[in-house]
């Protein structure tokens, strides 16, 4: 059991939409932005702009069994894909490898760049559950592909991939893979070198329980060769010598980050993050999983479906229900939130339920009660 210090207004069960903030995080960024209220650059001045994402590189280093090196930070992790995809730059003929299933952020910007480079973007299907085997991406892999992009949680139903399994496809066809761990850093356990990723990136606000502002990304060795397709100030190795004859890029990941962002988001996600260290990731795997299973069985003696898959190798700990026949999950979804205080989510007719470090079994107690009562 985690002890988290802060009031309860509402029943949050939803992190993978938008996650109620570590308290850590909501006083870093309020001290950084009084801070800056009382005395603008007396109080945050060059050098300390200039180390601010230190401690966020440090705690995501930790998180994802990596070194700082291979960790940047953006505003966004469309902000940092994007870039990402600008400097891959998938050549005429070449194809990209993804899924239908995917939240659009995630191949949106590799749309936007085969677009432009004559390249193809090939999207598996998935069934009614939201479900995708992962052999029919597979499937989409040629000698061609130039790049697999997924979700490493699918943001729908849950459902996870494996990484190693993706990576060693992607190797045998000299491809990358990219992927966004926004619904999974924080809760799924990651070694981000031994996964076999090409670069990963995350938003702060769901899973890691940061605040809007902030994200993270994970850039390997061979990914660092590339150019940025987006650059400004920070891209060049010392900010403050402003030249704008040349750009000397850093030689690790945080050549990835071009330009002025929420400092205090970026301070406020650090001590989220350290966190989730603190408490050890594989303890918070376990925990969230437990509180799923409570999910499960509770939902099911109701009469929902379940349409997250549920074996060890694919799940997690997002669990979206599908409701009997004749019930709405909008009109569910209103009805916890208004007549019970539990925030859970309405994806495609599906009742997305996202325990995490913050709930306990008693909200889920809560949950399965409140679920019952929305019943005809």
């Amino acid at each position: 059991m985690f002890t988290i210090e802060a009031p309860k207004r509402w029943t949050n069960i939803s992190y993978a939409n938008i996650a109620t903030t570590s308290p850590a995080a909501h006083r870093a960024a309020a001290e950084w932005s009084d801070a800056l209220a009382r005395g603008g650059a007396a109080e945050f001045g060059g050098d300390a702009e200039q180390s601010a994402l230190l401690p966020l590189r440090r705690a995501t280093a930790r998180l994802l069994a990596c070194g700082v090196e291979d960790i940047c930070v953006g505003s966004s992790a469309t902000a940092l894909m994007s870039s990402i995809a600008w400097a891959v730059a998938p050549e005429e003929g070449s194809n990209v490898a993804s899924t239908q299933a995917s939240f659009p952020s995630t191949v949106y910007p590799w749309s936007r760049v085969a677009e432009s480079f004559g390249a193809e973007v090939r999207l598996a299907a998935h069934d009614d559950d939201m479900y995708t085997d992962p052999s029919s991406v597979m499937a989409l892999i040629d000698e061609q592909t130039a790049v697999i992009v997924l979700s490493h949680v699918e943001y729908s139903n849950g459902q996870r991939y494996d990484l190693e399994a993706f990576s060693k496809a992607a190797k045998e066809v000299d491809a990358l893979l990219i992927t966004d761990a926004t619904q999974s850093m924080g809760m799924v356990p990651i070694d981000a070198p031994n996964s076999g990723v090409d670069a990963m990136v995350a938003s702060g606000y769901k899973w890691l329980r940061g605040s809007f502002g902030a994200a993270v990304g994970y850039v390997s060795p061979r990914l660092r060769e590339l150019n940025p397709g987006l650059v400004g100030f920070r891209s060049h190795v010392d900010m403050w010598d402003m030249r704008p004859d040349r750009v000397d890029l850093p030689q690790d990941a945080s050549r990835f980050e071009y330009t002025t962002l929420h400092f205090g988001a970026a301070l406020g996600l650090a001590e989220a993050v350290k966190e989730l260290d603190d408490f050890g990731i594989d303890e918070v795997w376990e925990h969230d999983l437990g509180l799923a299973d409570l999910i499960i069985s509770g939902a099911r003696e109701l009469g929902f479906g379940i349409a997250s898959p549920t074996n060890e190798a694919e799940r997690s700990a997002i669990v979206s229900l599908r409701p009997p026949e004749g019930v709405d999950s909008d009109a569910v979804a209103f009805d916890l939130q208004e007549g019970h205080g539990i925030i859970v989510s309405s994806r495609s007719g599906l009742i997305r339920v996202s325990p995490h470090i913050d709930n306990v079994p008693e909200d889920i107690a809560r949950l399965i009660s409140a679920l019952g009562s929305t019943l005809p």
